[in-house]
């Protein structure tokens, strides 16, 4: 596969950004000392399923109801200490946004394309491509989890993993490089979140496949949520590392908030028999304990900055904080505070997890330091400004790179090891911006539930611009995200020469990376990405 196309290769973004903005950023870095220390503790803080607006920290422009709804003050806590992004991207489904992460490489690219459970099962609901990568991501891959623990990390992984299918090594963190795993395997989703409910295994506490989660027998039986559990074992680690006297990188992986929505019952009172805030319309039951486990994983967040705090590292602390794709809102939830249903959880943005569209793939974003010290010799070295907001758009295979660079251990990556993402640094500190830096997303998949979005798709982000090709049907459209957020104003038959050069970049990188195109399910061929001239291009969705 071709490794150098347009805004792809990890070499070519570095030296740019030595040339011009980033180079006293990246310089800094070069010039660590024994005197000063060159690895920070990395907590990566990820959320299942946590839509752009699951918070009451805005990721927009204004504040909306959502926001006045969510209880979330530890993210408020971390975003006053460091940088919220508000044009931040994962993909459309979970699986592909973890593998991305943990490689630097597009979907497109590793072929992880759709959500994984058994080595040889199609998890699409019909139009897939026919060999992607069902195994999911395997130990003898290079990951970023490897690749610090081999730069003298510590490393643990807390909670889902969902990397490789079950019965392959992919399956066990400890076989991906985390010296510690805590609950991860196969499975995407807890059978419950509930102690007393064995965390969905059986009542003698064998496990149940395939969601029964693992490693947490010592809470079988007690009152106490999963993410409370998780949040215990995680706790622990870090005090071993510490006393270790070792660097840690903590994957905090959070189950929730995906589905069963169960409540966290140490705050699902703060929520039921209300009214939304500013509003006369009741929050319904399930709302109610959605927005449970979601103040509960934001405790979490919170029990973790004290933990640092109390050990004395939170000054040598660095926190990023994301989810793996767009809020749910296909099925499984109910009333919004707007008086709406389905597809609407994430709105001003259209749709949901599995779409093409932003509600899919558009998440909250913010990296910080977690006690800020513009004196300490790492923030120094990244110092990141308390209370920033950037309209940096920025997508999940960044962290491979960016993370590997924080822990000193980039220059470690195989030269055969293409990476798709691009090392944030410099954005993280606002001493350069790209702007126009392309984006992809590629779902050649049927997801499931049928909506707005959720056919088998590819899409590109450029600058303000967005184009989306559906594969069923063969269909174009356009967006101008800055006027048109919603992507309600399909604008492919009003800028034909736009789409055409976004639609030509768009399938030229993706046969870069080797993308796989979906077999159509009635003539059980494959159905390439057609250009505009050949293909719909006025659909109204």
């Amino acid at each position: 596969m071709n490794t150098h196309h347009d805004g792809m290769n990890r070499r070519r973004f570095l030296a740019a950004c030595s040339a011009g903005l980033g180079a006293g950023l990246l310089s800094r870095f070069a010039a660590a000392t024994p005197e000063t220390p060159a690895q920070p503790n990395i907590i990566l803080f990820l959320v299942d399923d946590m839509g752009w607006q699951d918070t009451s920290v805005p990721f927009w422009t204004e504040e909306t109801l959502f926001n006045r709804h969510f209880r979330t003050p530890n993210m408020e806590r971390l975003a006053n200490r460091g940088i919220r992004f508000t044009n931040a991207y994962a993909h459309t489904v979970c699986s592909p946004t973890r593998t991305s992460l943990m490689t630097g490489w597009s979907p497109a690219r590793h072929r992880v394309t759709n959500w994984t459970l058994n080595p040889d099962e199609d998890t699409s609901r019909g139009w897939a491509p026919r060999d992607w990568n069902m195994r999911g991501l395997q130990a003898d891959e290079v990951n970023m989890a490897q690749l610090l623990q081999e730069a003298g990390y510590f490393t643990i992984h807390c909670g889902k993993a969902h990397w490789g299918a079950r019965g392959t090594s992919g399956e066990d963190p400890l076989r991906l490089g985390f010296d510690v795993n805590i609950a991860g395997h196969a499975g995407g989703a807890p059978g419950s979140y509930q102690g007393k409910d064995n965390f969905g295994n059986e009542e003698n506490g064998t496990r149940r496949l395939p969601w029964g989660v693992p490693g947490l027998e010592k809470y079988h039986g007690k009152d106490i949520d999963l993410s409370d559990a998780l949040t215990k074992e995680a706790l622990a680690a870090v005090d071993h590392a510490v006393a270790a006297e070792k660097p840690f990188y903590l994957y905090m992986s959070h189950y929730a908030v995906h589905t069963p929505i169960q409540p966290h019952n140490r705050f699902v009172d703060n929520y039921k028999g209300r009214t939304y805030p500013d509003t006369d319309i009741n929050i319904p039951p399930v709302e109610a304990r959605y927005a449970s486990m979601v103040e509960g994983m934001d405790a979490s967040l919170g029990a973790l900055l004290d933990k640092v705090e109390a050990l004395g590292v939170a000054e040598s602390t660095l926190v990023v904080f994301t989810s793996d794709n767009g809020g749910l809102s296909a099925h499984g939830r109910c009333t919004t505070p707007y008086n709406t249903g389905l597809n609407t959880h994430n709105r001003p943005l259209h749709a949901g997890k599995g779409s093409a569209y932003e509600g899919g793939t558009r998440v909250p974003f913010i990296a910080a330091w977690a006690k800020p010290a513009p004196t300490n010799a790492l923030q120094a070295q990244l110092p990141i400004k308390a209370q920033a907001v950037s309209a940096q758009p920025l997508i999940s295979e960044d962290l491979f790179p960016t993370l590997l660079g924080i822990g000193g251990a980039l220059d470690q990556v195989p030269i055969t090891h293409t990476v798709d993402g691009y090392d944030l640094r410099p954005y993280f500190t606002q001493e350069a911006s790209d702007m126009e830096r392309p984006l992809y997303f590629h779902y050649p998949h049927t997801w499931g539930p049928e909506g707005p979005g959720y056919e088998p798709h590819s899409a590109m982000r450029l600058g303000d611009w967005k184009v989306i090709y559906f594969y069923q049907p063969q269909r174009w459209e356009l967006y101008n995200l800055a006027d048109d957020i919603g992507e309600s104003h399909n604008r492919a038959a009003e800028e034909p020469e736009r789409l055409a050069q976004m639609a030509q970049k768009l399938r030229r990188d993706l046969v870069n990376m080797g993308a796989q195109w979906p077999v159509n399910d009635e003539t059980d061929e494959e159905s390439p990405m057609r250009l505009p001239q050949d293909a719909v291009i006025n659909a109204i969705h």
